[in-house]
């Protein structure tokens, strides 16, 4: 990808690319050991400490691997990226911190800080992550498009809205309240039997339900783009 990038930007943007891989890799090895805050009382803890770190390596590794392919595959230039990622790198660093206080307000009694990273720190963090993750395939849409081949193109289009997605929804969490259910944010009527469902987590229902059509949509689009996409020789 011809980009016309300077020396300095070039050194910068292999900087953070190192920087980015080391951040992500120690994130997940300190996200583990932020287990042995969580005091295990009962077969139960196990599975939800196990279960709540699986989702956490599941995104985290997910979103790696997703930028990483930004940085030799098809490189993505400018100073946007640079920003970007400094900023994605704070955000990924602190994340074993937040899993720290998330699990240590889970016993003894909930602080007030376990609770606030429980209820919307952690998945605060989380969003911004995934919304960053996406900008980055929108700066390569921007920059690759006739440049690689139709469905690597595709692939990343849907990838980015993925990660668009994950980070709705984490941020959707991270706002509704915590004291009420899906029928008492919602200003139209829904079933009871989704209607009852807490809010934090019912806004991820609500946003499987919009998405679906959203993505319909993207498709017919990414079809119609195709017929008139100038494939690289």
């Amino acid at each position: 990808m011809e980009s016309g990038e300077s020396l300095h930007h070039a050194s910068e943007r292999r900087a953070i690319h190192i920087i980015t891989d080391a951040v992500f890799g120690l994130a997940i090895g300190l996200a583990a050991f932020s287990l042995t805050e969580y005091e295990i009382n009962a077969i139960e803890d196990v599975y939800f400490a196990i279960g709540f770190f699986f989702l956490t390596f599941f995104f985290i590794s997910l979103f790696w691997m997703w930028v990483r392919r930004f940085f030799e595959d098809f490189p993505v230039h400018g100073g946007a990226v640079i920003g970007i990622l400094y900023i994605l790198c704070f955000l990924v660093a602190i994340l074993p911190f937040i899993m720290r206080l998330f699990f240590s307000g889970m016993f003894g009694g909930a602080t007030e800080v376990g609770v606030i990273a429980q209820t919307w720190l952690y998945p605060l963090d989380m969003g911004i992550i995934s919304t960053l993750v996406g900008g980055l395939h929108v700066l390569f849409l921007k920059q690759g498009r006739n440049t690689v081949p139709w469905s690597e193109y595709k692939h990343i289009a849907t990838d980015g809205f993925s990660a668009f997605i994950f980070g709705t929804g984490f941020l959707l969490f991270a706002v509704a309240p915590i004291d009420q259910t899906l029928g008492d944010i919602l200003w139209f009527y829904v079933p009871n039997a989704i209607a009852d469902i807490p809010a934090k987590f019912g806004v991820w229902l609500l946003l499987i339900i919009i998405a679906i059509p959203i993505y319909i949509v993207i498709e017919l689009g990414l079809r119609r783009m195709e017929r008139s996409y100038d494939y690289p020789e």
